[in-house]
């Protein structure tokens, strides 16, 4: 600690922390966690704002998976944000696909993947029961630990048989859809994975209930996509996911959870935030006989949801643990910019204001008008995950300051491309 005489020779440029000049020594205390900082946009917590401005730059477009040229079968297409993880002899492995048969791609380095069509890595089991927890499924998130490669699946299951749940006008294919996380484990390079008999990690809070009317468009509930597990803080490892109370045509309820566990290999010991602490058991209604407590969403300073995360990591460059998705924000009550944004946090609970990544046609209702032009692609994007090409860990969660935007384009029909641009980003002083 220097030497001061007065506080004003201790200002350490955190305004997160109380500066003091106690028997001519230097003091910093950190304030009360939740005050608010930069500006409103953030909130101190341990000492530290978890808000960092930063600007991103963009480098050139490069297509990674071309769906017309590198599919294993018409259903062979990126329907997941892309995930890599390094095997032990070096070897990456890219996750991407689609569900019900899933492929994965391989080689030595980023371009050099090949799609693997001689044999699925996961067959979905297909099952027409929603207390199975065993429908259509998708590799969301691997982790690697030593010869276990651990997945969390994401998991559909589809209403083909209540008469409410026929398509509706306008309607997918099957408007009822009822999501949880499931556990597989791969114990040979990620060839194939199986799921244990207790395989369940996150069911619905509640049973699945068809609706009474027609479905019309969307008829939603459970737990689903979740992001990349990344090893926090006390060595848990932490994976958001997406929540949906309810999605009954326009009356739409959704939000961002978040969970975690210290052990990868056991499902049932993941535990999600309730508000106060990581103590709410992710239990099957189907189990307990009755409805169960659901988690509590995560949300920003000004309270706007973070409902659509798809990509976790610790960006070593900006010293924060990031959480990239599909946001919409108002600039004024006229003007919507939808796009890729992200969101910051010291501890994985508390995250900042979000920021935008990208302008990009996301689905979302863009207004147009004033900020900046959508510059990915001039069709639907999707899916955006952020991985560092120079990152050695072995699951990718620290990128630094130029990691690559990994997304899904669309380009009409099946045909979906897996598109990647190198990102620079640049804390503003």
């Amino acid at each position: 600690m220097p030497e001061c005489q007065d506080p004003e020779d201790c200002d350490d440029d955190e305004e997160c922390t109380t500066d003091t000049c106690p028997e001519g020594m230097c003091e910093h205390t950190a304030v009360v966690d939740g005050t608010v900082c930069a500006d409103g946009r953030g909130g101190c917590y341990g000492g530290v704002c978890n808000f960092v401005r930063a600007t991103v730059t963009f480098g050139d477009k490069e297509v990674v998976f071309d769906w017309t040229t590198d599919r294993c079968e018409d259903l062979d297409l990126p329907d997941q944000p892309a995930r890599f993880v390094r095997a032990a002899d070096g070897e990456l492995v890219l996750f991407d696909g689609n569900a019900p048969t899933y492929y994965v791609s391989r080689g030595p380095d980023f371009d050099s993947l090949v799609r693997v069509c001689e044999s699925p890595t996961l067959v979905s089991a297909d099952l027409q029961t929603p207390e199975s927890y065993e429908n259509w499924e998708w590799i969301w998130a691997v982790y690697r630990e030593g010869a276990s490669w651990h997945a969390l699946i994401h998991n559909e299951f589809h209403d083909a048989v209540a008469p409410n749940c026929k398509v509706g006008d306008p309607s997918p294919a099957n408007p009822c859809w009822y999501n949880s996380i499931t556990y597989a484990v791969s114990t040979n390079d990620a060839r194939t994975f199986l799921k244990p008999i207790a395989h369940v990690v996150a069911p619905p809070p509640r049973v699945w209930t068809p609706p009474d009317t027609q479905a019309q468009y969307y008829y939603v509930e459970g737990y689903l996509a979740p992001t990349n597990v990344v090893r926090g803080p006390e060595d848990y490892y932490y994976a958001l996911f997406h929540a949906i109370p309810r999605w009954y045509a326009d009356d739409y309820v959704a939000g961002a959870c978040s969970m975690r566990t210290t052990l990868l290999g056991d499902p049932a010991s993941w535990r999600a935030w309730n508000g106060t602490s990581f103590g709410l058991p992710l239990t099957s209604p189907y189990v307990a006989g009755s409805d169960v407590p659901a988690c509590e969403f995560l949300d920003t300073p000004e309270g706007e949801l973070m409902h659509a995360v798809a990509s976790l990591t610790y960006n070593a460059y900006l010293d924060r643990y990031m959480a990239v998705g599909e946001w919409g924000q108002w600039v004024d009550s006229q003007t919507l910019i939808c796009g890729f944004y992200f969101s910051l946090s010291t501890d994985l609970i508390h995250w900042s204001d979000i920021q935008l990544l990208a302008r990009a046609h996301t689905g979302c209702e863009d207004t147009g008008g004033p900020g900046p032009p959508p510059i990915l692609e001039p069709v639907r994007v999707q899916y955006p995950s952020i991985i560092d090409h120079a990152d050695s860990t072995t699951n990718f969660e620290r990128p630094v300051r130029t990691p690559y935007l990994y997304y899904t384009r669309h380009n009409g029909g099946l045909d979906r491309d897996l598109v990647r641009v190198r990102l620079t980003f640049t804390v503003e002083e």
